[in-house]
């Protein structure tokens, strides 16, 4: 391998970012990746099933804003633009919500957001919260599956930093699909583990399993868990005083059970997503109901019940998630399952996680690390963009901006 300007660490959406900015300044570059592909958390894949699915990211989050729906129409990925009417259904306890529940149902999510994004304190969110009542379930569960972790863990002033303009697409061609076709043309060497960064003034050294490389500029857009665990050694240095606090914005956990289905129950008809509420339990869970002609119920855990469940196996996964089907439904939709499969984010060694959080207490430190100088090793991904973090248009932008501010910085 050959020396280059600027190497980047990972390729995911932030690092395809960077290294598309690169290109496009005509800057040489080089992403090393350690999997045997791209993507990072977008990934496209059957996994056993008739059909691909999306086990990472999957929604294109402020669409009317969001840089990548650009790219999704270059590249002809297809997504869902128009709204749903009534999408939601809940299921409590013994029966689907009637049109006055459901209702109260939104309107309780509704003042659960307000309050988190109206506090301004940098507490845990479950202290912002109103008494949601019948509806407490739902909401924890919600509140999870957007802050990517239990909610207590989450600073509610740092998660309402995420600027939300409320129109979600869907890419029914796969997100990681698109992410994947981005990097079409790109210099990325895959399959190369980086083992260590040595920064040193005017460049910086990066150890590899396949041998040493010198760069002017380095971008690390390794997630958090990866950093903080210290799956790549630093030098002492800024960049190293950096890492050594990203326990402070750690990636939760978030995983998903794919059902692919012969047919949908009937009452799935016009729904996109259904939230069981089952006596007992303190979350509800919840299933995004895929159309169309391989039809689909993905259900997504959070927090500590997915921790727990994720540990326990796929097994335990798919029972947990097949019993809320069955609470809802009776036992005849297992006549409707043709087969199953899971993520696991968790223990996968190049991600250990779900997307970043702030933990309570760590709202400013998020703000300032984003603008932190670490010289010319510096980072980027979700977890470092100001208000689009935990996506993935979110961990392109900010490739991007670093991109261009270590260019400005090596030329």
């Amino acid at each position: 391998m050959s020396d280059t300007p600027i190497i980047i660490v990972g390729a995911g959406a932030a690092g395809i970012g960077a290294a598309l900015e690169c290109a496009a300044r005509g800057v040489p570059y080089m992403v090393l990746e350690a999997a045997n592909r791209v993507g990072g958390r977008a990934y496209t894949a059957a996994a056993g099933l008739p059909s691909a699915w999306d086990h990472g990211c999957h929604w294109l989050h402020c669409a009317d804003a969001n840089p990548l729906v650009e790219w999704a129409d270059k590249l002809g990925a297809t997504y869902r633009s128009q709204e749903v009417t009534n999408p939601f259904q809940v299921w409590d306890s013994g029966s689907f919500a009637d049109a006055e529940e459901l209702a109260a149902y939104e309107g309780a999510i509704t003042r659960a957001f307000e309050a988190v994004e109206t506090s301004g304190r940098d507490v845990p969110i479950p202290d912002v919260l109103p008494d949601a009542g019948r509806w407490a379930p739902s909401v924890n569960l919600i509140m999870t599956l957007m802050a990517g972790d239990d909610a207590k863990g989450v600073s509610a002033s740092a998660y309402a930093d995420y600027v939300d303009t409320d129109h979600n697409w869907p890419v029914l061609s796969g997100y990681g699909a698109l992410i994947t076709a981005m990097a079409e043309g790109l210099n990325i060497r895959t399959g190369v583990t980086v083992k260590a960064i040595h920064q040193r003034q005017g460049g910086a050294t990066v150890t590899t399993d396949q041998g040493d490389l010198e760069a002017a500029g380095v971008i690390v857009t390794a997630s958090t868990n990866v950093l903080a665990r210290g799956m790549i050694h630093f030098d002492p240095g800024p960049a190293a005083d950096l890492v050594f606090q990203l326990d402070r914005v750690p990636c939760g956990i978030y995983e998903k059970v794919a059902f692919a289905m012969d047919a949908l129950p009937e009452e799935m008809a016009q729904t996109r997503f259904l939230s069981v509420q089952q006596s007992g339990l303190d979350m509800a869970t919840n299933f995004q109901i895929v159309h169309g002609d391989a039809p689909m119920m993905l259900c997504h855990m959070a927090g500590s019940y997915a921790h727990a469940l994720v540990m326990a196996g796929p097994d335990a996964m798919t029972d947990y998630a097949r019993g809320a089907l069955i609470d809802a439904f009776g036992t005849r939709i297992e006549d409707r399952i043709i087969g199953a499969a899971t993520t696991n984010w968790t223990n996968d060694p190049l991600v250990l996680g779900s997307y970043s959080h702030a933990l309570p207490g760590s709202a400013q430190f998020r703000r300032d690390m984003i603008t932190r100088d670490t010289g010319n090793v510096a980072f980027a991904g979700e977890a470092f963009s100001p208000n689009w973090q935990a996506t993935a248009h979110g961990a392109y932008a900010s490739g991007r901006d670093v991109a261009a501010r270590m260019v400005a910085q090596v030329s």
